[in-house]
């Protein structure tokens, strides 16, 4: 995610993952902007604006760290205390 825009491949797979794992009545957080539901989120990333910007990039950030196994770790680190 260079620059200001965010690739449509991209909105499409966090849109996708937002409405495969995120009940209607849970609202996310972001800062001084409110709480956001579903619709609302999409909606943004849609948009490509600054809300739909972090949004995006929490959840690439969380694929990221599945993929890396840098989750797993950070997990099997905090069993083991």
């Amino acid at each position: 995610m260079r620059g200001n825009n965010i690739p449509e491949k991209v909105k499409e797979l966090v849109i996708t993952k937002i409405e495969a794992n995120m009940p209607s009545h849970l609202q996310l957080s972001i800062g001084s902007h409110g709480s956001l539901n579903k619709e609302q989120m999409i909606k943004h990333i849609q948009k490509g604006d600054e809300i739909g910007k972090q949004i995006v990039k929490a959840h690439m950030s969380f694929l990221k760290a599945i993929a890396s196994g840098e989750l797993a770790k950070s997990l099997a680190s905090i069993e083991d205390e």
